[in-house]
C-alpha cells in the first residue's frame, strides 16, 4: 500500500479524535506579552502596505489579537497572535498586483518562503504567497480572493501569525505553568510540516478555533508506518458563516495545488509533494473539525 493510501486509512479514524494524547511539537521558549506580539504583527502589515500601489485602505477582517497557541494541546498557557486585514478602496483588478508587490518587498527584506511553500503562480488571479520572518519566525500570507472569476478581479488579504509564546507575568518573567515541555515522538521536520499546513488552513477559514476543544498534535503508528496528526475545531458557527468558511478553505486548497474532493459536510484533500492529507468536517453543533496528517520519522526524546 502506498503512503498516500495508508494515510487515507489512518486519517479516517483520526479526523474526529480530539482526545488529549501525544505531545505538542517543538515548543521553543519565546517569551513576550500580547502587546509586543500584536505590535510586531502590525509592523509587518505596515511593511506590506508601504509596498502597495495603488494605496488601499486596510480593514480588519476575521481574527485579530491574542488567542491560545494552536499547536498546543491545551495543557500550557502559551499564546499566539493573529492579525488579518483586507485591502479596500482600490480596483478589483489590482488584487493580484498588490500580492506581487508585497511578495517582492518581503523578498527584499530577506524573508523566506515558508517550509513546503513556493513562489506564487502569477498566471493565476487567485495566487497567494506564504512567507516568514527569519529573526522571529512570524508567518505571513498575502492572497487575492477572487470575487469575479470572469475577470480575475478580487480583494487582497493579509494574515500575520506570531510564533507561539510564553506570556510574561507582571514582573516580566515567564508564566510558571507554561514552562513544562512534552516529549516529542516524531521528527521535528515532520511536525513542523504538518503544523504549517494546519496553520494555513486555519488562516483560510478565518474563524476562531474552539476555546473548549484543545488542538491535539499526535504521533500515530499504523501498519509499521508513523504519522503526525494535528486535530482541532473551530467554534460553533451559524450555517451561513460555516458555509463561507468551508468555501474559502476549498478555494485555498485548490489554488495551492491540493487534490480536493468534497462530499456533503466533508472535504478531503491531498498535498502530493508533502504526502499530507487534510480533512474538514462539519459537526452537528456548527463547528468545523480539522485534521491534518503526514508521514513522520519516529524519535524518542526525554521530557524536559
Amino acid at each position: 500500500m502506498t503512503v498516500c493510501a495508508r494515510l487515507s486509512v489512518v486519517v479516517a479514524g483520526l479526523v474526529l479524535a480530539l482526545a488529549a494524547c501525544g505531545g505538542s511539537g517543538n515548543q521553543e521558549k519565546v517569551t513576550m506579552d500580547d502587546q509586543q506580539a500584536v505590535a510586531r504583527a502590525e509592523e509587518l502589515v505596515q511593511q506590506a502596505l508601504a509596498a502597495m500601489s495603488p494605496k488601499p485602505t486596510p480593514k480588519q477582517d476575521g481574527r485579530y489579537g491574542a488567542d491560545t497557541c494552536l499547536a498546543d494541546s491545551g495543557d500550557t498557557d502559551r499564546k499566539q497572535v493573529h492579525v488579518s486585514y483586507r485591502f479596500e478602496g482600490v480596483p478589483g483588478s489590482a488584487g493580484r498586483q498588490l500580492v506581487r508587490q508585497v511578495r517582492d518587498a518581503w523578498v527584499a527584506l530577506g524573508y523566506k518562503f515558508q517550509d513546503g511553500s513556493s513562489d506564487g503562480d502569477w498566471s493565476d488571479p487567485r495566487t497567494s504567497v506564504h512567507m516568514r520572518t527569519v529573526s522571529d519566525d512570524y508567518w505571513m500570507t498575502m492572497s487575492n480572493s477572487v470575487t469575479d472569476p470572469a475577470t480575475g478581479d478580487g480583494v487582497a488579504y493579509i494574515i500575520v501569525t506570531s510564533p507561539c509564546y510564553v506570556p510574561k507575568t507582571a514582573d516580566g518573567s515567564p508564566s510558571p505553568s507554561a514552562q513544562g515541555l512534552s516529549s516529542v515522538t516524531a521528527d521535528e521536520a515532520s511536525e513542523q510540516r504538518v503544523l504549517a499546513h494546519s496553520s494555513r488552513i486555519y488562516d483560510a477559514l478565518r474563524v476562531p478555533h474552539s476555546a473548549t476543544v484543545g488542538a491535539q498534535l499526535r504521533t500515530v503508528e499504523d501498519g509499521g508506518a508513523t504519522y503526525v496528526h494535528h486535530a482541532w475545531a473551530t467554534e460553533p458557527l451559524p450555517a451561513d458563516r460555516a458555509a463561507r468558511a468551508f468555501a474559502r478553505t476549498r478555494e485555498y486548497l485548490t489554488q495551492a495545488d491540493w487534490r480536493v474532493r468534497t462530499a456533503p459536510g466533508r472535504l478531503v484533500a491531498l498535498h502530493p509533494a508533502d504526502e499530507v492529507v487534510a480533512q474538514l468536517v462539519s459537526a452537528p453543533d456548527g463547528a468545523l473539525q480539522v485534521g491534518v496528517t503526514g508521514p513522520a520519522v519516529p524519535v524518542l526524546r526525554a521530557e524536559a
